[in-house]
């Protein structure tokens, strides 16, 4: 029968930082159904995603017009490498299991980029 007052909580058989596939953070092979009776422990072991990088750059050159007046002339590039910053849609930080108890080979894979390069170009007039 079961109660759904209990969290039923996968058993962690190995390392799930170790033995990761492209772009994987977590290795589904690690997590197991419990066996009836049984739990997995609450907290599970620390797995860290994707790293954030990001690089701004930004250049400007003003020009003094008279003693009150300048003009400056600036370029601002954000994330001017062009880096993806991957990260994880909803469904693959999910655990389910099928009929076997196999978890989907989805599971902690990173499949979606974001961020892309923004520039932009501005002009001050300062008096």
């Amino acid at each position: 029968m079961g109660t759904p007052d209990v969290q039923l909580n996968p058993i962690v058989t190995c390392d799930p930082s170790k033995g990761l596939g492209p772009h994987q953070y977590i290795n589904p092979t690690c997590y197991a159904v419990p066996a009836v009776g049984q739990n997995g422990p609450f907290e599970g072991p620390v797995v860290y995603g994707p790293a954030f990088f990001n690089s701004d750059l930004a250049l400007f050159k003003s020009f003094q017009i008279s003693e009150s007046k300048r003009i400056q002339f600036r370029a601002d590039g954000y994330n001017f490498l062009n880096h993806p910053l991957w990260s994880f849609n909803g469904s693959n930080l999910q655990l389910s299991f099928d009929k076997n108890g196999n978890a989907p080979s989805s599971f902690g894979t990173v499949t979606e980029k974001q961020g892309h390069r923004i520039i932009q170009f501005a002009v001050k007039f300062l008096f």
